[in-house]
């Protein structure tokens, strides 16, 4: 996997926002709070996904996406 450092790191990235999102809970801050580190989370998952699909498909492998 060509890409694994930058995908690892937008894993990094989104257990860091669901750290923080779960602070955010703990410390009763306002909706727009969660609503922006929800964005925030939802975005790096789908930037992972089309790092993924760049990822050339192995001989025992199906790509599905």
């Amino acid at each position: 996997m060509k890409n694994r450092n930058l995908i690892d790191k937008k894993l990094l990235n989104v257990e860091g926002l669901l750290k923080n999102l779960l602070n955010i809970v703990n410390t009763q801050e306002s909706i727009e709070s969660y609503r922006i580190n929800i964005g925030r989370a939802q975005n790096l998952i789908e930037e992972t996904r089309d790092l993924i699909s760049l990822e050339p498909v192995g001989p025992g492998e199906w790509n599905n996406h």
